[in-house]
């Protein structure tokens, strides 16, 4: 804390005492105050030693943003990446679908747990000083195969830990050569990237949480074992890959949590071995809606003529919950999915009738009923309605905790947009909830055992997909890309939990 800090908080105090008292209030107010003050105390020492001596953390990472409203959306099945065009660097050109890549990947954080112990990772950009070299030697591993996994790895370790390119071990100076460009190479080779002095790490380690004296600690003995000619690939990696579980953090997230990337598709990753990291993308594609007056949507249709038709029931008004009556739950009458069949190019088609329902932004008036409808006496001291509640329910797949739940999220969800540095306009966030919202609604529609035909799970799972990626690109506002390309050297996985954990470091190498 500085010191205009601790004179503000100094003022505060004394005002406070003013007003009360009491001896157990000041015992409370100075630990308190002591607690802050020890708390950024070791946030600054942390902070200042990790700029210093963790060079790829100095600048930190370009996250990209979670989806989780996709966290109960599973795909059926992925295709392999692997039959998609490639680039010069081992991208991917991505089509329509869901995908699937088992990379050769490395360890990016040192003296980290490799297991990410159940929780996800995020996909993001390394944004620090040795983010341009890692990129170069991830992506240019794809180009020259003949370069050992052992000597990429052990050439990473040793850039990490600060070990300049001369005093390497003979494999990594080999493998720098190949794939470092020139001024890459004397960058490293010369200490242009600044490494802290050892005594500022012995200043500052006591200050340090003990997971920080962990990875200090890690990358000390890293830095020396690095150094040495005669050191093994296995005494570096018992230095800088721990076993077990790492200990669980606030900011753990599910383990299926996928990542929105602004070029137009969704990434998550899975690895329980650095080496190998299965990465997985969503890719949707352009479609057009049609909605009625009341802005419910009426028709998706994709350009080989695949739709979903969707039309209400009029014989019972909106639902609606009392504490979020800026949506209303609307039952479907009918929904009819149609696509070509690949094989003959005729139409097939399959009808839902009288079944499931959809949320939609209410556009009527607040409370309205349908003229023939009688009203009706709330369910509960939560809900008020015409006759929806048992419509609604008798159509089936209506969840109340659920249903409050997407209510809830839907509020705070335009909030947030609303209030965003790129705010959109109520249109478009209009267009952004109901889509989510109907997308959520096909996944209400059941048929019997053995009735559910493969080519409806299909139709059904390529709408979301698109659905989820339309309603992303408007709440991002990035700019879209039909046909985008993944590249595996430019995406890290980025897990949670405090630096407990290592980064993921993919390539276009398959494993």
């Amino acid at each position: 804390m500085t010191f205009t800090g601790l004179r503000k908080l100094a003022g505060v105090l004394a005002l406070f005492l003013l007003a009360t008292p009491a001896e157990a209030q000041l015992g409370d107010i100075v630990n308190r105050a002591k607690r802050e003050v020890e708390r950024e105390a070791r946030d600054a020492a942390e902070t200042a030693v990790a700029k210093a001596l963790f060079p790829l953390e100095e600048d930190g990472a370009e996250l990209r943003r979670q989806s989780p409203q996709l966290d109960d959306f599973e795909p059926a099945a992925f295709a392999d990446m692997e039959t998609l065009a490639r680039t010069a660097t081992g991208g991917f050109r991505l089509k329509p679908g869901a995908w699937e890549f088992k990379s050769q990947s490395y360890c990016l954080k040192p003296g980290t747990f490799e297991r990410a112990g159940g929780s996800g990772y995020r996909s993001g950009a390394l944004t620090g000083k040795l983010a341009g070299p890692i990129r170069s030697i991830l992506a240019n591993s794809y180009a020259h195969p003949g370069v050992p996994y052992e000597d990429i790895q052990r050439l990473l370790w040793s850039m990490l830990a600060g070990v300049e390119i001369s005093n390497m071990a003979p494999e990594a100076r080999e493998a720098a050569r190949v794939l470092l460009s020139d001024a890459d190479y004397r960058a490293l080779d010369g200490g242009a990237l600044g490494w802290v002095p050892p005594e500022l790490s012995s200043r500052a380690r006591r200050e340090l949480p003990r997971a920080a004296r962990d990875a200090l600690d890690a990358t000390e003995r890293l830095r020396r074992a690095a150094s040495r000619p005669d050191a093994s690939f296995g005494e570096l990696e018992a230095i800088a890959v721990r076993s077990g579980e790492p200990p669980k953090t606030k900011d753990d997230i599910p383990a299926a949590r996928w990542s929105w990337h602004p070029d137009g598709y969704f990434i998550r990753y899975f690895s329980n071995r650095y080496r190998e990291t299965t990465v997985q993308i969503l890719v949707g594609e352009d479609f057009t809606m049609a909605r009625d007056e009341l802005g419910r949507i009426t028709e998706l249709r994709f350009a080989d003529g695949t739709y979903v038709r969707s039309s209400y029931r009029t014989d019972v008004g909106p639902h609606r919950l009392k504490k979020f009556d800026d949506i209303a739950a609307y039952a479907f009458e009918i929904v009819e999915f149609g696509s070509p069949d690949p094989a003959t190019g005729a139409m097939r088609t399959h009808q839902y009738v009288n079944k499931g329902f959809t949320w939609v932004t209410d556009r009527a008036p607040k409370g309205a009923a349908l003229p023939q409808l009688k009203r009706y006496a709330s369910l509960d001291d939560g809900i008020r309605s015409d006759a929806a509640p048992y419509i609604v329910l008798a159509q089936g797949g209506f969840d109340w905790e659920r249903a409050r739940d997407q209510a809830e999220r839907a509020r705070e969800y335009r909030d947030r947009v609303r209030d965003g540095t790129r705010p959109v306009s109520d249109d478009d966030l209009d267009a952004i909830m109901d889509q989510e919202h109907y997308r959520d609604g096909l996944g209400t529609l059941r048929d019997g055992e053995g009735e559910r035909l493969d080519w409806i799970g299909q139709t059904h799972e390529r709408f979301a997909r698109a659905l989820a990626r339309a309603t992303e690109i408007i709440d991002s506002m990035g700019e879209d890309d039909s046909d985008p390309t993944y590249e595996p050297a430019f995406e890290t996985g980025f897990p949670p939990g405090g630096g407990y954990v290592q980064r993921r470091g993919t390539s276009g190498r398959g494993f």
